[in-house]
């Protein structure tokens, strides 16, 4: 019997017609929960290929309706910045074109083969715009890259936002450059929008245009130019400024040189030159910056120190600035920064012999801040900018000396000292060290510190031993030995973290955590300086130091930076501080500051071979620095002052003490006095009986090897009868408080060779 149940027709079996199947139908076990809500793919892909469709016809519309513009932006007509005091008062003008156009017949093939490298070396090749970099870029700046829209330019699309739209950094912006660059690309030559690119692109310097840069950065003609010039030139491009090497510290050199030879390898690469002719490449350091006239005297300083702050925030974009048309309020006070001028060139010419070798390239850095807001209303930067560009008020390459022992007492004050156990205990301004001439300096575990293999034994000015000293009077006498031997107990780590929190940069040369910087081996800058001691005057509270009030473009102003304060210390420790650098002027060296004839706070600085010397110091309404040292004019090498002004040697107690003392009674003239606040030292400038033993305890040796503890002094007041103008104290080491056996923060590696500190 056949089976009949393989046949769909079989008796019994109705049969109708066989329903049809939707295309995008799935088996209902498939589409169940979540699922049943979700397009399939095919849908997906539908609705992708419409949204490409419809783009594309977005696009196709916006290109055929943009056209190339006939006028260039305002920017490329230029225009001119106007620098005001901070009363509203005119400075001087700045922004007037340097620009002066060539055929590209005129330039060089190689320095054309450089920029090229440098920024687009598919630029024969590519069709306007960089898919690949316009994407990159935006992947950037969707992932938060920060700073405004990232690059990813052709040369063509700079030439086209250089010359017809305008610097914003926005994708609105950015989509319309790539429109115009591309329809440029399809009506205009290559070397036509070369040479228009070359012609007006920014250089740095005021310098637009590659005639101009090549006068602004070598002194000569564009054809003039050799493959290795037109190589750093085209470094210039990526960052103007901020990549010129006459203006620059050693890590933003060995960046420009590592951009300077990926230019040169990518001209082999791209076989614009044979690896036998990189090979003998070598870096052309440009010349020295010349100054327009406008900025003769203080003017080029100040408008400088300005600009510079705008740029390295951000708030506008270099070339646009330099095209003009903004108004910027300067903080800079018209009678302080005339005050302070007159002030170290009257000074200098009182005290100079031009017949006198010695005097020979004697300089002055000197900078005011206001505490409490961080204003810069005054700075001596040098005589004269057109003639001496670099601002001796803002370099970072002098030694500080002495005057870094405030911050190593703020260290102690706020963060304790530790001993072998690692723990930390209080110490106040009348805690007792050691302040003999050659201690040894041991770290918090009794272990000596070592330098190349020997104990380190830094010794005081002029072989001084004071015995056992408090610290505050340790720092009216500048005793090298207690300031060392504390940095040592607190830990330099912390030392450093002290300095920085007052107003220090972090990337000071020199600030490192060894043991020598306790010393003042760090070379801050004079403003720095300024800033750091006002954090003092403020109570601890710190803010950061800055030139421009206001800023504004066409009437519309234009937002700048908060200056919040931070807390740096509490008022206890600064306010302990300040009673200490009191006293350096009431009874120690910086006593020749007590004609200023109302209260002041302050400390002086000599470094090694007296090649620097300091005076840094505060009333409550004005922070001041003044630095003084000597330069070799051919070498830039630094001098020792010994000699200078017919002394035996220049320290911070006499010069840079008068200059300071005349200074601020001008500055501050027909201001009332105001005294510092009362004691609110909670006991840190008290007696400290946690580590005095009493009178009556005899010395003992502690284990670790440490000094003797010693009966301290009697803690009474300080002697408020001035040093004799002209003595001359040492500079100070330290040694660990007698009692305590010390433990460090840091390893015991060797440290750096020292500079011998005095007052």
């Amino acid at each position: 019997m056949a089976d009949d149940s393989s046949d769909p027709s079989g008796p019994g079996d109705v049969q109708g017609p066989s329903p049809r199947r939707r295309v995008f139908d799935y088996p209902r076990s498939n589409r169940r929960g979540l699922r049943r809500w979700l397009p399939s793919f095919k849908h997906l892909l539908t609705l992708v290929l419409l949204a490409l469709s419809a783009g594309f016809a977005v696009v196709g519309l916006v290109y055929a309706i943009t056209p190339v513009p006939h006028m260039v932006n305002a920017q490329a007509r230029q225009e001119s910045n106007v620098w005001y005091w901070s009363d509203g008062t005119e400075i001087t003008r700045t922004g007037a074109t340097n620009r002066q156009a060539v055929p590209l017949s005129a330039i060089p093939i190689d320095v054309q083969h450089a920029v090229l490298a440098a920024e687009d070396r598919s630029f024969y090749s590519n069709a306007g715009v960089s898919i690949t970099g316009t994407v990159r870029a935006l992947l950037r700046n969707l992932a938060g890259g920060g700073g405004g829209l990232q690059g990813g330019s052709t040369i063509t699309q700079q030439y086209v936002k250089n010359v017809y739209l305008t610097q914003e950094q926005t994708l609105g912006r950015k989509f319309k450059e790539a429109i115009i660059s591309v329809k440029l690309d399809r009506t205009v030559s290559k070397d036509e929008i070369l040479t228009g690119y070359l012609n007006s692109v920014y250089f740095g310097r005021g310098a637009y245009g590659i005639e101009a840069a090549a006068q602004a950065y070598y002194g000569i003609d564009v054809g003039q130019l050799t493959v290795e010039q037109g190589a750093y030139l085209a470094v210039l491009l990526n960052a103007p400024s901020a990549n010129d090497v006459r203006n620059a510290g050693d890590a933003t050199r060995r960046r420009v040189l590592g951009r300077w030879n990926y230019v040169l390898d990518g001209m082999v690469k791209e076989k614009w030159l044979t690896p036998e002719q990189r090979a003998g490449t070598v870096f052309p350091e440009p010349i020295d910056p010349r100054p327009a006239a406008n900025l003769a005297g203080v003017n080029g300083y100040l408008v400088e120190m300005a600009k510079r702050y705008l740029l390295d925030r951000k708030v506008v974009d270099e070339a646009r600035l330099d095209a003009g048309g903004y108004a910027i309020t300067t903080t800079f006070d018209k009678q302080k920064t005339e005050a302070l001028y007159q002030t170290v060139q009257d000074q200098l010419a009182q005290s100079l012999d031009p017949n006198r070798a010695a005097d020979a390239g004697v300089r002055v850095a000197a900078a005011s801040v206001e505490p409490g807001t961080g204003r810069i209303v005054a700075v001596y930067g040098g005589p004269n900018y057109v003639k001496q560009f670099v601002n001796d008020a803002t370099r970072r390459d002098v030694q500080v000396g002495s005057t870094f022992k405030p911050f190593v007492l703020a260290a102690g004050l706020r963060d304790g000292v530790q001993d072998a156990d690692g723990k930390r205990t209080r110490i106040t301004t009348r805690t007792v060290y050691n302040g003999n001439d050659n201690v040894v300096m041991r770290y918090p575990n009794g272990k000596p510190v070592l330098q190349n293999g020997a104990p380190w034994q830094p010794g005081n000015e002029d072989g001084v031993s004071y015995g056992q000293i408090t610290l505050a009077r340790a720092m009216d006498k500048s005793v090298n030995t207690v300031y060392t031997q504390l940095g040592m107990d607190v830990g330099p780590d912390r030392v450093v973290r002290a300095a920085v929190d007052a107003g220090l940069a972090t990337t000071t040369p020199g600030l490192q955590p060894i043991p020598s910087v306790s010393l003042g081996t760090s070379t801050p800058s004079a403003l720095d300086m300024a800033s750091a001691y006002a954090t003092f005057a403020a109570a601890g509270k710190h803010r950061d130091a800055y030139p421009v009030d206001k800023l504004s473009r066409g009437g519309d102003p234009i937002d700048l930076p908060e200056h919040g304060a931070k807390d740096a210390y509490d008022s206890q420790q600064a306010d302990a501080v300040t009673q200490v650098l009191r006293g350096v002027v009431d009874g120690g060296t910086g006593a020749r500051a007590q004609a200023l004839n109302r209260p002041a706070a302050g400390k002086t600085g000599t470094t090694d071979d007296n090649r620097s010397a300091w005076f840094v110091g505060y009333t409550p309404d004005l922070a001041t620095s003044m630095g003084m040292f000597r330069e070799d004019a051919r070498t830039h090498a630094f001098l020792s002052m010994a000699g200078v002004a017919g002394l035996p040697r220049v320290d911070g107690g006499n010069l840079p003490t008068r200059m300071w003392t005349t200074y601020m009674r001008a500055a501050l003239a027909g201001q009332k006095a105001t005294d510092f606040p009362d004691d609110t030292t909670g006991g840190l400038g008290g007696p400290d009986t946690s580590l005095v033993p009493p009178s009556t305890t005899p010395p003992t040796t502690p284990a670790s090897g440490a000094p003797p503890t010693p009966t301290p002094q009697p803690t009474g007041t300080r002697p408020t009868t001035p040093a004799p103008p002209t003595a001359t104290i040492g500079g100070g080491q330290t040694t660990r408080p007698p009692t305590r056996p010390s433990t460090s923060v840091v390893p015991p590696s060797t440290p750096n060779t020292p500079a011998t500190t005095a007052p």
